[in-house]
Formats: structure tokens, C-alpha cells, sequence
């Protein structure tokens, strides 16, 4: 892993996620960048402003602009300052919106880990929570972290994955993605099954990702198999019993999600149990 990209809007919520990439970034040895949005704040504004001044308005809008970047780097270089011991910490401001800038970044840039702070609540005046966490995760081929206050690094050494029955590369490739980031804090994964109905059987579903756990190589793991009346209920259930500090779900396909969680999913998890979610790109890399 050599680069860990942290989007922020310079809130808080934004700043726990530069909080827990500068704790993996030192684990792994990455450099960490954090990227802001900004795009000229006035845009469209100005065709309802009827007989003003055209130029005029220009001359502003160019000076707030140069204003706000001022402002922004300022705040960038404090956040700077104050996480880089021990680990690069590079930074820049992007010249877009956020839903163009981060496809646009991503496509230019080779980014390992996204991790972005979130609230866990869906909050029209925070820009870095519901929507906006799962915009990322749609398009990005790269794992995704999202992170609320109150995380416990110290219990990255337990990671729940919920697992479910699709191609099985693309389960191995997912859990190769995980088993790199296990590996930067010796952590063990434990495989979760929740059953559809009680006539599954369970030795089944346990030799099934038993199987996949030793062909992908790993080495610290566990496979349960257990009854639930909901999905998302039975893995957070399993992830208290076994303290997880971070729980995995993996992402089907480049614009679906992993089809036995609603998108919803990993903001649940992040505002119910308070633990990090991780969102696994389960296509193999090509």
C-alpha cells in the first residue's frame, strides 16, 4: 500500500477520517493525501442578478475565489502540521465539485485505501455523510473506509467480513484487498454467514468459505455460520461478541453493491455500532 487518499470538506467529521488513514498509513508505510473540492463558488448565481454589473461581478467572484483558497490551504496546512509525525502527509485542493473532482481524481491517481469521516447520520448540512460516502464506493476499485468518532484502533485486530455466495473469484479477490489490510495490524478475519432460511444447511455454507478463506492464502481466520431474522442484525450481533474494531462487507460489482446489504448498509453499521465499515471491491484487478 503506498497511497491513502482522505477527501475532506475541512469539518470535523471530515478530519476523523484523516485521524484513522495517518494510523494505517504508519502501519503500512504509505503516504497519506488529503484532497479538498472546491469549485468557484458563485456559478450559475450570477444569471439571476438581472441588470448587474457583469464585469464587475467577475472581479469578485475571481477575488472571493483566490480568498476561499487562500483560506482552504491555510486549514490544510494546519491539518498538516498536526498529523504528519511519523508519516507523509501530502495535500492539494482540487478545481472541481465533489461528485466530478473525486472520479476525476480517482482516475488520474493510484490510490490504495479511500477513508473518509463520516457521522453515520443522514445530515442535508454535512457534505461528507450518506451520500456522498456511497458515491465513493459506487465508483471507486480501491477499498473504502468510513469512520465516525469513537473508533479503537486497538481493535483492528479483529475484523468481521459478512460473506454471502457469489463468484467465488470475486470473493477471493475481495478477500485478498482484506487480507492486505489485515495483515498491517495481524488481525484476524472472521467470515460471516447469515442464512436466507433454516433449511440451509450450515456444513455446507462452512466447507464453501472455508475453501475460499485457504485459496486465497489467509491464515488468521474464522467461518461462522449463523441464524438471524435480518442480515444486517446477525453481523453486528457476531461483531460485539468477537470486539471487532472494523466490519467489511464486499462490493459485487463496479456500481452495485453486495447484493444481500442495502446501500444503507455501511451507514447503519457506522451509526448503530460506531465501528469503522469497510467496503471491499470484490472485482479482480485487471
Amino acid at each position: 500500500m503506498r497511497k491513502i487518499l482522505v477527501p475532506t470538506d475541512l469539518t470535523p467529521i471530515a478530519e476523523l477520517g484523516l485521524k484513522l488513514a495517518v494510523q494505517i498509513a504508519k502501519k503500512a508505510g504509505a503516504t497519506v493525501s488529503l484532497v479538498n473540492f472546491t469549485k468557484h463558488p458563485f456559478n450559475k448565481t450570477f444569471t439571476a442578478m438581472g441588470d448587474a454589473n457583469t464585469k464587475q461581478i467577475e472581479e469578485d467572484a475571481d477575488l472571493f475565489t483566490i480568498q476561499l483558497l487562500h483560506v482552504n490551504k491555510q486549514k490544510l496546512e494546519s491539518l498538516v502540521a498536526r498529523y504528519n509525525k511519523d508519516v507523509a502527509i501530502e495535500f492539494s485542493i482540487e478545481d472541481d465539485d465533489f461528485k466530478k473532482g473525486i472520479d476525476v481524481y480517482l482516475e488520474r491517481e493510484n490510490i490504495d485505501l479511500i477513508v473518509m469521516g463520516t457521522s453515520g447520520e443522514e445530515n442535508a448540512t454535512e457534505l461528507f455523510t450518506g451520500n456522498h460516502t456511497e458515491q465513493v464506493i459506487q465508483i471507486s476499485k480501491c477499498p473504502v473506509i468510513s469512520v465516525r468518532d469513537g473508533f479503537n484502533i486497538n481493535e483492528f485486530n479483529n475484523i468481521v467480513l459478512a460473506v454471502n455466495t457469489i463468484d467465488e473469484d470475486k470473493i477471493v479477490s475481495g478477500l485478498r484487498s482484506l487480507h492486505t489490510i489485515a495483515g498491517f495490524f495481524d488481525a484476524r478475519i472472521h467470515m460471516v454467514h447469515v442464512l436466507n432460511n433454516a433449511t440451509e444447511s450450515v456444513q455446507k455454507f462452512t466447507e464453501y468459505f472455508t475453501g475460499l478463506a485457504e485459496a486465497t492464502g489467509l491464515k488468521k481466520y474464522s467461518v461462522t455460520v449463523l441464524e438471524a431474522h435480518h442480515q444486517a442484525e446477525g453481523v453486528m450481533m457476531f461483531a460485539r461478541q468477537v470486539r471487532a474494531g472494523l466490519v467489511a462487507v464486499i462490493k459485487k460489482s463496479h456500481d452495485k453493491l453486495f447484493h444481500i446489504f442495502s446501500h444503507h448498509f455501511s451507514d447503519r453499521m457506522v451509526k448503530e455500532m460506531g465501528r469503522p465499515v469497510l467496503t471491499v471491491n470484490a472485482e479482480p484487478n485487471k
